[in-house]
């Protein structure tokens, strides 16, 4: 998938709508499944975490050639807590590449709620204020 890198996202960023607000730009996306982490909600916020944890795994999508422009914008999004790695996905192809990925790092997972994040739950009552705020932030 060209340009700098993978960009794997897991929360809102999988809305493409999202994405291109926070971007600026429209990327090559595809369904990806990050192995040994799981999603969980965040205590007070509408978006979820990431962290490591064996046995599960979660799905996202991948954004390919994400350019260094694209990049910063990302890091600049992402809160504080937030650490950028480069793990290895898999494609629904089967094949596997590396991609960024915005996780929560065990000094921080007392943000971490023990439910799941729901994506239709964050579409229904917080998206569009969210969207504005992204919109705000450009």
């Amino acid at each position: 998938m060209g340009g700098i890198g993978n960009v794997f996202a897991y929360g809102t960023l999988q809305l493409p709508e999202v994405m291109q607000a926070v971007t600026r730009a429209v990327f090559p996306a595809q369904p990806a499944t990050l192995p040994g982490y799981a999603r969980y909600a965040l205590r007070g916020l509408a978006y979820p975490g990431l962290r490591a944890q064996a046995g599960t795994a979660t799905d996202g999508i991948l954004y390919g050639g994400i350019d260094a422009a694209a990049l910063r914008r990302l890091d600049d999004f992402e809160d504080g807590f937030y650490r950028r790695e480069n793990l290895r996905v898999r494609l629904a192809s089967g094949a596997w590449t590396r991609a960024e990925v915005y996780v929560v790092p065990p000094e921080h997972y007392g943000l971490l709620l023990p439910a799941a994040w729901d994506m239709e739950a964050f579409q229904a009552t917080a998206l569009d204020g969210f969207m504005a705020r992204c919109h705000a932030g450009a």
